[in-house]
């Protein structure tokens, strides 16, 4: 997974929200790129590294508490697209 993959599968469906796009070339998993999201009283992101490693988060504002956070690892190629599919359903289910 690539930050190419998020763009052209996930950002088009996130058109309620802001996005924001950053990369650095070293981090302890290889280089990072990150979309960080804001809009409808939720932000977070999704952050992949050049080593495989993926990290997502979502912060719900009204609730005031972390409602999706979870980092896998390379090897957990289904997992990581089941991920995204959750970070997906929690934004675009209660805009």
């Amino acid at each position: 997974m690539d930050m190419n993959y998020i763009k052209n599968s996930v950002s088009s469906k996130l058109s309620d929200y802001k996005l924001t796009y950053s990369s650095y070339p070293s981090g302890d998993f290889g280089s990072l790129e990150r979309m960080v999201v804001e809009g409808c009283n939720k932000m977070g992101g999704i952050d992949i590294w050049s080593k495989g490693w993926l990290d997502i988060n979502i912060y719900d504002l009204v609730l005031d508490k972390e409602v999706m956070n979870i980092l896998l690892e390379p090897s957990e190629t289904e997992e990581q697209e089941d991920a995204i599919a959750k970070f997906l359903g929690i934004l675009l289910s209660e805009k």
